[in-house]
């Protein structure tokens, strides 16, 4: 009897206590609130979080979890939001607020850029009163992808949201349209009974002018008389860039041109490119400088972007990116595609190769011996020579066996070099075909007529027939502006911007993702330009993939490789 009265006697103590837990945990959470309203965020959590513990009669734990994340939400603690939300689902699934609650976990998980877990979480919210919410708070993110693959994603899995597909419509007005959307676009249009005045009006899915910053070391602040003759290539490439702006004009493509002067400093440059009118630009030209080129690659990317260099050979300068291109094609694509001209024009499918010992023939040698490799191509002679040393390099040709052997490769642009290597051919029963530099059409101890007796064939990566209508139209023209004859740099930068222009015009402002599509276009005055590797599938590369072959033939310099070889 004495045991059942001490039992009884504990549990009526005991009740006061529990009574007061919930007094305090009412106090707490009151508290709670007006701290949160009063954006106290962090104080706030403090009150709150004792008041989410699941203890029997305490009714406020579901609200008080969610009041605590949406405290840690705003307070900027999102995983400590997304824990208690968690625990929320966890312990307290039927929860009335529930809809509230995941409101809230789309709105961190799209700030954390999730937009898929995103989308999915606000599937689960069937509340009518926060339809309107909800519609806003995807717009408001959806809007931010810059991402034209990574929402088109999202259009093919949640193919019923109507929010959905009406961004992706705006963007494709606000400049990711291209001709071949507008199937898509009319689908939508359709599907969703959207306003077809607005979408489906042709003059609203073309741009009126499609704007290109230029980033070239203009070198304003520096002695005109000083810095003229040094900085002629950038004078030359912009001007070139004038006129093809003319000339896409005269097409309807309207391309406005903002210059700006970065030359090598980072600093600099970094500063200029946080510019707000910068991030907005349809294209960037420039900087040409490997020194900015890292500087580069992070303003394309967290801005969505496209920057070509206009004059690198360097792959390093676009990195694995593909909204940084470079207009030339680097020194691994050249020997790359003049190895696969030569493993399919030569037989047999043998070859000898002799280069000079300074880094960029090395470099240009490996990548041809790669190349003639993979294919399946057998290098007899791998041989380094120093033109420096004349007998040397004679003695090393004079060693080569080549009775047989496909065609032979040298890569040097010194005279000791080419004049031992045309020796060589002279010196054979029948002609070897010999495939090199183009810099040797300009070596004055050779003449054309010697080249043009053998079997030479050259690597011409800035070949343009200067006997073209379209190439004397355009020296016509330049000279006639400037007063001086176009060089190499001004042939360079109208057709850099005539074909990015074009594809601006056909593609849009990410006209990279269609790239691989484009093929390779023949140009104005270059033979070609194309940024897929048909080798391999069309495959996306960011350097141009496009490199002429000539060979003389009755004195006249022939493209033997045309455009889609």
């Amino acid at each position: 009897m004495k045991q059942i009265t001490g039992i009884l006697l504990l549990a009526v103590l005991a009740l006061p206590a529990a009574a007061q837990q919930l007094q305090d945990f009412e106090v707490n959470y009151n508290n709670g609130k007006v701290l949160l309203q009063q954006k106290r965020f962090e104080q706030a959590m403090k009150e709150l979080r004792p008041v989410t513990a699941a203890a029997k009669g305490n009714d406020l734990a579901p609200e008080a979890s969610y009041l605590y994340a949406l405290a840690a939400f705003r307070a900027n603690n999102q995983q400590e939001a997304l824990l208690m939300l968690g625990q929320l689902k966890q312990q307290h699934p039927q929860w009335a607020g529930m809809p509230d609650a995941n409101y809230l976990l789309a709105n961190i998980q799209f700030e954390q850029k999730e937009p898929d877990q995103a989308l999915a979480t606000l599937g689960q919210v069937k509340a009518p009163a926060l339809s309107e919410d909800v519609d806003r708070l995807k717009r408001h993110y959806l809007n931010r992808i810059a991402d034209r693959e990574a929402y088109e994603q999202l259009l093919q899995k949640y193919a019923s949201d109507k929010t959905v597909a009406q961004v992706y419509a705006d963007k494709l007005l606000a400049g990711w349209y291209r001709p071949q959307d507008k199937p898509t676009l009319e689908r939508l249009v359709a599907k969703f009974n959207l306003d077809r005045k607005r979408y489906l009006n042709p003059e609203a899915l073309r741009k009126k002018a499609y704007q290109v910053a230029v980033l070239l070391p203009f070198q304003l602040n520096q002695d005109l008389a000083q810095s003229a003759r040094k900085n002629q290539f950038v004078t030359d490439l912009y001007a070139g860039m004038k006129l093809a702006q003319d000339s896409l004009q005269k097409q309807g493509i309207n391309i406005e041109l903002f210059a700006y002067d970065a030359g090598a400093d980072t600093v600099g440059v970094k500063r200029l490119l946080e510019q707000p009118e910068l991030k907005q630009m349809d294209l960037v030209i420039g900087p040409v400088y490997k020194s900015t080129a890292k500087v580069a690659l992070r303003f394309a990317a967290e801005n969505n972007v496209t920057v070509i260099n206009p004059l690198s050979q360097d792959t390093d300068v676009a990195g694995n990116s593909h909204q940084v291109l470079l207009f030339e094609s680097s020194v691994a694509t050249q020997a790359q595609q003049a190895a696969t001209y030569a493993y399919h024009t030569f037989s047999p499918k043998t070859a000898v190769i002799v280069f000079e010992g300074s880094t960029s023939d090395t470099t240009f040698a490996r990548h041809y011996r790669q190349q003639f490799q993979k294919l399946g191509g057998r290098i007899l002679a791998y041989r380094k020579i120093n033109s420096a040393q004349s007998a040397a390099t004679a003695g090393v040709f004079k060693e080569l066996t080549v009775a047989g052997v496909g065609h032979l490769a040298v890569f040097s642009e010194r005279m000791t070099a080419a004049a031992n290597a045309i020796s060589l051919l002279n010196s054979q029963p029948s002609k070897l075909p010999l495939i090199t530099y183009d810099k040797w059409l300009d070596i004055n101890q050779i003449t054309l007529r010697e080249l043009d007796d053998q079997e030479v064939y050259f690597i011409s990566p800035k070949y343009f027939d200067q006997t073209s209508p379209a190439v004397r139209n355009f020296r016509k023209r330049y000279t006639a502006r400037y007063n001086i004859p176009p060089s190499t740099y001004a042939y360079s930068g109208f057709e850099m911007l005539y074909y990015f222009g074009s594809m601006l015009q056909e593609y849009g402002p990410d006209f990279n993702q269609s790239l691989p599509l484009a093929g390779t276009k023949r140009g104005v005055l270059y033979q070609g330009v194309g940024y897929s590797n048909a080798a391999a599938r069309n495959e996306f590369r960011n350097d141009n993939q496009y490199v002429p072959i000539t060979k003389l033939e009755n004195m006249q310099l022939m493209v033997v490789n045309p455009a889609g070889f």
